[in-house]
Order: structure tokens, then C-alpha cells, then sequence
């Protein structure tokens, strides 16, 4: 029976899963589990085999560090200094040493520990291998390791930027594979990661005697981020780049929770260039976000980090309702659209360069534009159109209407459904947060946060690689690889 534990320090209920290990040893009967399914078909070894290089790497260079710091001869060298010159007080050691934990299990543990539901930081993970035997035996542990090995791991692995070294390997893999298409539009959007940390909290500089040293921030990246008027978080804000078909996070960037998001799609942008590769990128012709990135400076820097056209609704901010002085009208609107006596929202037709007029015609008589359920009555007609048969055309300079993009104006149905197409990225975060443990993190700082988003983005690329190795398929979540 599956067993629920709840740590003081933290609420969430981590679920330690029944344990089938009477089952037969080669998990014949459990490779429909989507964590046994990666674990023992996924090709780890040979797309994260540059990681395990780097990260013994640096595992040693850890443990030579920490050897080269004063010993405690060098700090009590008085109380030995009658002992002869040759004699050492160091206790002897084998030179063969122990043998380390397998990287790959300890990888696949962080990877795979979502997939039972199971929220992704060190404890929670090391509780899942020491409670669940199979769980432990797929990842490849022969023993139950330490709650410091798993410590020592990820601190390892976000000191030196593997978690984000592995990301970049996995979507350059997919990419190669085929897995992952070249996109001609891709979406963007940030969404909040709960952050276990308080807000303007410090820390002592770590000097005994009074010193004028500058307050250092618990958390360098923490920030309030408001919802709403009566929602609000202590949180770290990310900003998630995904491809509309294949819905697959593909860059990821960190800001503090209280940046405000029109500030943030520059950094976001670089980030895409320096994660995927330029040839991928030459195919992308525009780049869809909310209305809050809708400004001057954003749609500068898509055409210049991307080459690309920056696709966002109106954000009319400050803007309001205008008076049209021109028969039949009554208002311009503070999303730029003519308002007819019978009340209707007239259609954006399409535009003239040459005057830089908008061309508007009637919902109601225009045959191409006309919209179901509107009518207009004959008296109306008659002082609007002087009843002509498609209705009225009204021409609207774009200096009335600065709020619409002149390049591409929002009101063009292809640009509405273009756009629509930006509720992808809208599936991706639900997905990172609710299916693949990026709701909360529990280290605090900016490289912690970035290690904890990459890992999301590692274990969705793991599942779409192996959805489409068994089904043909690409498929986001994990439910279909499990039916």
C-alpha cells in the first residue's frame, strides 16, 4: 500500500509507491510505468555522456579542493612543532579509495522522481530511492545511498551548470532526432515559482568583529509578484519559450518575482539564441506573447535577436474612448475600432500604406465580413450608408490609432489566428507546474531556481523522445505513454 509522509518543514505529501519487487527482476510486468519506461530504454548514456565527464570532473576537483585546505597541522603548527620534520599526523588512507556512487542512477532519480508524483528536491528524491526498491532498481542503485550523496550531487551539478549543460544537450538531441520540428512561430509567456524564502531577509557576512560590510540577501533572486489585487506570492518569475506544434519548453530564463514582464522578453530572446541552434532558428518568422510585452522597444528586439515579428494583442493602457466625427460613426474605441450608430464594432478591411489609413467596412452588409446575428435597421442604414449595398467603408488614419501595430494590425483575422496558436505556451506551464514539480522551489538563489526549471525541461524532452519511439507519436504529457 502506498505510504504518505508529511516532513514538518514542508507540507507537501510526498507518496511513497507500492513496491512490486516480486515481480520478475527484468520489470517485464512494469515497463507500462512512464518511469520504467525511461529508465531502462531511454539511450542515457549516450546523450549525457559529456555531463558525466564534466561532473566527476568536478566532483574532484571538489573533494582536492577541500583536501588542500589548512590541515590541522598547519593550524595548531605550535603545539607539533617538536615532532620531527618527516613525521606526519594524518591518519593513513587507502590509496585505492571507495568507489562512487553511478552517475546515472543519481541522475535518474532527479529525472524521473516527478513521474510518481513526487516533488523534486533533494530529501523528497533520496525518501523515493531509500522507499521504493524498484524505483531504486530501475535508476541502477545497488545500494541506498546517502541523503548527503544526493546533496552532494546536485550541489555539484548546479555549481557548475550541468542541469542546464543536460538541458541544452536534450533539446539539441530531440532536434537532431526529429523529434522537434522546425517552428515558424514560437510563444513565450512567464509564470511564478513559489519560492521558500522571505522577502528582504539577510544574512550576516560571516565576519566575528563589527565590519561595514553590505547586507547579503538570503535569496539573491526573490522577489513579490502580484496576481491581482489580493493575490500575491513570494516567488521567482520564469519565462518559458516553446515551439506552437510541437508545445515542448525549449529556453527558459529567470527573472525576480517583481520585474514587470514587458521588461523581460530582450533576456528572454538572447537566452533562445545562445540554447538552440542558429540554422533551427533561421525558420522562425514570429514570436506570439500576451498584450503585455505590446510596446515599441519589444517588437525592436524580436526583429533584431530574432529577425523575427513580435505577435501581441493591443494593450491599451491609458488610452480611452475618442469621439469620431465622421457620419454615420460615434466613437473610436481605445482598441483603435470605429463604432457605427447601430453600435456595431465595424471589421478592419485592410491598409493603405500609401495615406497610412486603416479601411473599415460593416459586420452587417459586407458579404466577406459579415458577422452572424448582427442587424441593422433600415433608418440606421439609410444615415449611415445612404443604403448601400455592402454597407459603409470608413477610412481611419493611423494617427488616430497608435495602439494597433501598423506592420501587422491585431484586427486581421490572419493575425487572430495566428495568434491563437499562442495558447500553447499556456499548456507548457501548466504542464511544468502541475505535472512535473516546477510549482515550487526549495534552494534559494538564481542558479538554484535555473537548476530547478532545467530539470523540468530535461524530464519533458525524455518523455517526448520515447512517446515518439513507441507510439510515432509526439505527445506532451505522459498519460499516453503509459496507456
Amino acid at each position: 500500500m502506498a505510504t504518505s509522509i508529511i516532513p514538518k518543514s514542508y507540507s507537501n505529501v510526498i507518496y511513497l509507491q507500492p513496491s512490486f519487487s516480486i515481480m520478475q527482476e527484468d520489470f517485464s510486468s512494469l515497463r507500462h510505468l512512464p518511469y520504467v519506461k525511461l529508465a531502462l530504454d531511454f539511450p542515457w548514456e549516450k546523450v549525457f555522456a559529456p555531463i558525466e565527464q564534466e561532473y566527476v570532473r568536478a566532483r574532484f576537483e571538489r573533494y582536492r579542493n577541500k583536501k588542500n585546505q589548512k590541515s590541522l597541522y598547519n593550524n595548531q603548527e605550535e603545539l607539533f612543532s617538536d615532532l620531527p620534520q618527516n613525521m606526519s599526523i594524518q591518519p593513513e588512507k587507502s590509496s585505492k579509495g571507495r568507489k562512487g556512487i553511478n552517475f546515472y542512477a543519481l541522475f535518474k532519480s532527479f529525472l524521473l522522481a516527478p513521474l510518481l508524483y513526487v516533488e523534486v528536491m533533494v530529501s523528497s528524491v533520496h525518501l523515493q530511492v531509500a522507499g521504493n526498491s524498484d524505483f531504486r532498481t530501475v535508476c541502477g542503485f545497488t545500494q541506498v545511498p546517502s541523503l548527503k550523496t544526493f546533496e552532494r550531487f546536485d550541489q555539484i551539478m548546479i555549481e557548475n551548470g550541468l542541469w542546464e549543460n543536460a538541458r541544452q544537450l536534450m533539446v539539441q538531441f530531440n532536434i537532431e532526432q526529429g523529434i522537434i520540428e522546425k517552428e515558424e512561430q514560437l510563444a513565450v509567456d512567464t509564470t511564478h515559482v513559489e519560492a521558500e524564502a522571505t522577502l528582504h531577509a539577510h544574512r550576516k557576512c560571516g565576519h566575528s568583529e563589527p565590519c561595514d560590510c553590505p547586507k547579503i540577501p538570503t535569496d539573491d533572486n526573490v522577489g513579490l509578484m502580484r496576481k491581482s489585487n489580493t493575490v500575491t506570492y513570494i516567488a521567482h518569475k520564469v519565462a518559458l519559450v516553446c515551439g506552437v506544434k510541437s508545445e515542448l519548453p525549449l529556453s527558459r530564463s529567470i527573472f525576480k518575482g517583481g520585474e514587470h514582464d514587458g521588461t523581460t522578453l530582450k533576456t528572454t530572446l538572447e537566452k533562445v539564441t545562445q540554447d538552440l541552434p542558429e540554422e533551427w532558428l533561421k525558420n522562425v518568422q514570429y514570436v506570439s506573447a500576451d498584450g503585455i510585452y505590446q510596446n515599441k522597444d519589444n517588437q525592436e528586439h524580436t526583429k533584431g535577436i530574432l529577425q523575427a515579428k513580435l505577435l501581441s494583442p493591443i494593450n491599451p493602457r491609458k488610452i480611452k474612448d475618442q469621439e469620431l466625427n465622421s457620419p454615420g460613426m460615434t466613437k473610436l474605441d481605445k482598441y483603435g475600432v470605429p463604432h457605427c450608430i447601430s453600435g456595431h464594432r465595424l471589421k478592419l478591411k485592410g491598409l493603405d500604406a500609401t495615406k497610412q489609413q486603416y479601411i473599415w467596412t460593416c459586420p452587417v452588409f459586407d458579404p466577406k465580413y459579415k458577422q452572424e446575428g448582427l442587424s441593422c435597421t433600415k433608418a440606421f442604414h439609410i444615415q449611415c450608408c445612404n443604403g448601400a449595398k455592402t454597407g459603409r467603408t470608413v477610412r481611419i488614419q493611423q494617427s488616430l490609432a497608435p495602439q494597433i501595430d501598423s506592420e501587422y494590425p491585431q484586427h486581421l483575422q490572419s493575425f487572430k489566428t495566428k495568434y491563437a496558436e499562442r495558447t500553447a505556451i499556456e499548456r507548457v506551464n501548466a504542464q511544468a507546474k502541475e505535472g512535473l514539480s516546477m510549482r515550487r522551489v526549495h534552494k534559494r538563489g538564481r542558479v538554484a531556481v535555473e537548476a530547478h526549471v532545467d530539470r523540468c525541461i530535461l524530464t519533458a524532452h525524455t518523455l517526448a523522445y520515447m512517446s515518439v519511439q513507441e507510439t510515432g507519436q509526439l505527445y506532451r504529457g505522459w498519460t499516453k505513454l503509459s496507456a
